[in-house]
């Protein structure tokens, strides 16, 4: 018996769809016992089995299609020397003055380092297109 095939045999047994004795039954290969484990199962109730409610958790920010966000509330986006950013983990925690001093640091270094990594990216183009000039020059001589 497959894996995928246990998984379903527990899904379906953890949901209360089927009883212990219809996937015993369907196991040992005995189809009239399975039919009739499978008829007493749909005969508990004609209840068909429904999720449960949603957690109705008001912290959850939720949009509509078409909606626009702002990710200010999730505080600034950091911008790391070697160009991958993240956000400040506890920024909900911080006072509005901490928020305030945070937003114009982190905007002041962003600038420089994105200044940096521009620079660095225009020298990586420009070596690039030096060397391919170069190999292209070769190319010729031969």
């Amino acid at each position: 018996m497959g894996l995928g095939r246990l998984c379903w045999i527990a899904t379906l047994l953890s949901a209360g769809v089927v009883s212990d004795s219809f996937i015993m039954a369907s196991m040992a290969g005995n189809s009239d016992a399975a039919k009739a484990a499978a008829s007493d199962d749909t005969n508990k109730g004609d209840e068909v089995p429904q999720l449960p409610d949603a957690d109705p958790n008001a912290n959850i920010p939720r949009i509509k299609l078409g909606e626009t966000i702002s990710f200010e509330e999730m505080g600034p986006v950091i911008l790391n020397s070697d160009g991958s950013t993240r956000r400040i983990d506890n920024w909900d925690q911080l006072t509005e003055r901490e928020k305030e001093v945070t937003w114009r640091r982190i905007s002041k270094r962003n600038e420089e380092r994105r200044k940096i990594l521009l620079a660095k990216q225009q020298e990586a183009e420009e070596a690039a297109a030096a060397a391919s000039k170069e190999s292209g020059e070769k190319k010729d001589e031969l």
